[in-house]
């Protein structure tokens, strides 16, 4: 699964955000970039922290899937050999 989009997303909506509240509320400049930047920074870190784990839990989630084909297909060779034997 291609994550890397994930931390930028974020961050995007998060600064969209709080420019729209920043101008709701008819803040000055000097408090809106602060407010900007601060969410910015944050939501970035928060970003990339959903990426790893969402990484992770794929990649845990992969190696098990691979163990039960793996173990499928054992079976099915193992069956598969029985049969023959019997014939």
């Amino acid at each position: 699964m291609n994550t890397k989009p994930i931390p930028i997303i974020i961050t995007l909506i998060a600064a969209f955000i709080s420019c729209i509240a920043s101008v709701i509320q008819r803040v000055s400049f000097d408090i809106f970039t602060k407010r900007l930047l601060l969410a910015v920074i944050c939501f970035a870190i928060i970003g990339i922290i959903v990426r790893v784990v969402i990484e992770r839990s794929f990649k845990t989630m992969e190696e098990e899937n691979d163990q039960e084909k793996e173990e499928t297909e054992e079976e099915v060779e193992t069956a598969d050999e029985e049969t023959q034997k019997g014939e």
